[in-house]
């Protein structure tokens, strides 16, 4: 008994039957009518129910029968839309095109009943009412059936397939985001980060890759690590020599009449910018590996702002230095430190600004959600720096024109070591053109507040690529 899962999704298949489905939507009416008349004849009303039964157990459609508009069995009522389909039937109106997609499907037809034994009157309409189809074989077991019609399944497996593939995906890239993670720490100077312990259980190549990058990382970390080394070794070492150059210098000079006078004199100043690029590149390999013995204490950041401007008056022969602004504020950490990067900078805005012009200094205090700020603007007004220079402005010894920056005297590190010791006090140094010319670099620093605690360590610096 019954008829196939392909009879059962009749009801929720687009209401355009052809002409085949339509033959088979008939003979399986037929097949269930002979069954139920030929029950009804050698069972009366309890072989009828027995066969309704039957049906319903098994196939979960649901079968029922009329002599006219009388329910057969009696003690089976039918619902009404059974009821609006017999008398449909026994009118001989058509039937109504269903809606689409159908939210219930009732089938009806005819039977031509044979003389039985039993008394009752035998059945001459049978109803047929569609269950809804089961799920089809579950992507999620745990899902409940959809009691609605088709598009509620699609947008119901959609959705599941559109969760699975999320997941997956997410699944398939979570190595490929950890390597991006990895890269952007190396591109900000951080190349002790490693990726393969993490992409130990991915996939064999992805594996490799992740080996493959820890060794690149572990190669630029030693090549970083042997050029500051070198550089360390080399300025401890001329320190020597250059010292017993001094001393050799010194005697000459006692020693050589007037003619000798100039020459000297030229390589006492040679010999001066010598130690100065020494003690700068001292300075600059202590600050990138972090070594923070140079005296610690809270200092008076405006007091300390007009002393550099004082030594850069004296200096100065082609430019004023003014200071526009200067709130009295204190900061914690090294002064001697701050000192080289603040002076740097105003040295470096004066060596570029123009002819009779005026570097415009400012200290002010500003409030960020990491609390109360000082800003350092420094403004003067030469020729500015290419937007393609910026990225590369804080590098040791970067030089936006080589040519004009031997000629003004600079080495190329004063801007690097003054980020790295702004770095080191948990501040931020950043460089911008003016809109009307000339170079604007904004220094902020955290002021320090009295619920703070006055021993803040300073801050570790990233390693200068």
């Amino acid at each position: 008994m019954g008829v196939p899962f392909y009879f059962l999704a009749l009801k929720n298949r687009p209401e355009h039957f052809s002409p085949g489905m339509r033959d088979f939507e008939m003979q399986a009416m037929a097949r269930y009518g002979d069954e139920a008349l030929a029950a009804w004849d050698t069972g009366g009303q309890d072989g009828l129910r027995a066969f309704l039964d039957t049906i319903e157990r098994q196939s979960g459609i649901r079968l029922y029968f009329f002599n006219g508009s009388t329910a057969v069995p009696s003690d089976r009522p039918a619902p009404a839309k059974a009821r609006a389909k017999a008398n449909q039937i026994i009118s001989g109106a058509p039937p109504q095109p269903p809606g689409f997609p159908s939210e219930e499907k009732w089938l009806g037809r005819r039977l031509t009943p044979q003389t039985g034994h039993s008394a009752a009157p035998a059945p001459d309409i049978l109803v047929l009412q569609l269950p809804m189809p089961p799920l089809p074989p579950p992507l999620l077991p745990l899902l409940p059936p959809m009691q609605s019609g088709p598009w509620n399944n699609i947008l119901l497996y959609s959705l599941v397939g559109g969760l699975v593939c999320y997941f997956l995906a997410r699944s398939l890239t979570a190595p490929i985001r950890k390597l991006r993670e990895a890269s952007n720490r190396i591109a900000h100077g951080d190349f002790s980060v490693r990726v393969s312990p993490e992409l130990g259980h991915s996939g064999r190549e992805v594996a490799d890759l992740g080996r493959d990058f820890d060794t690149m990382a572990e190669r630029i970390e030693e090549l970083l690590s042997s050029k500051k080394q070198l550089l360390r070794d080399i300025s401890h070492e001329l320190r020597s020599p250059l010292a017993r150059l001094n001393v050799a210098l010194e005697l000459a000079r006692q020693k050589a009449g007037e003619d000798a006078r100039q020459p000297l004199e030229r390589i006492e100043r040679e010999s001066g910018r010598l130690n100065e690029l020494i003690g700068d590149l001292l300075t600059l390999t202590r600050l990138e590996n972090g070594i923070q013995d140079l005296g610690r204490g809270e200092f008076s950041l405006n007091e300390l702002l007009e002393l550099i401007v004082a030594d850069a008056l004296y200096e100065a022969r082609h430019c004023q230095v003014s200071i526009r602004e200067a709130e009295p504020m204190m900061l914690q950490g090294s002064r001697e430190l701050m000192r080289r990067a603040l002076e740097n900078v105003v040295r470096n805005a004066v060596r570029y600004t123009a002819e009779n012009s005026t570097v415009e200094i400012s200290l002010t205090g500003t409030d960020s959600t990491e609390g109360k700020q000082a800003m350092i603007v420094i403004r003067d007004h030469g020729p500015g720096v290419p937007d393609a220079a910026f990225e590369h402005l804080f590098e040791p010894f970067y030089r936006v024109d080589n040519a004009r920056d031997r000629q003004s005297g600079g080495t190329g590190l004063g801007l690097a070591i003054a980020e790295q010791a702004v770095r080191l006090h948990h501040g931020t140094i950043t460089a911008a053109n003016a809109d009307q010319g000339g170079l604007i670099m904004t220094i902020t620093l955290p002021i320090l507040q009295k619920n703070q605690e006055e021993d803040r360590p300073l801050s570790p610096t990233r390693p200068a690529s």
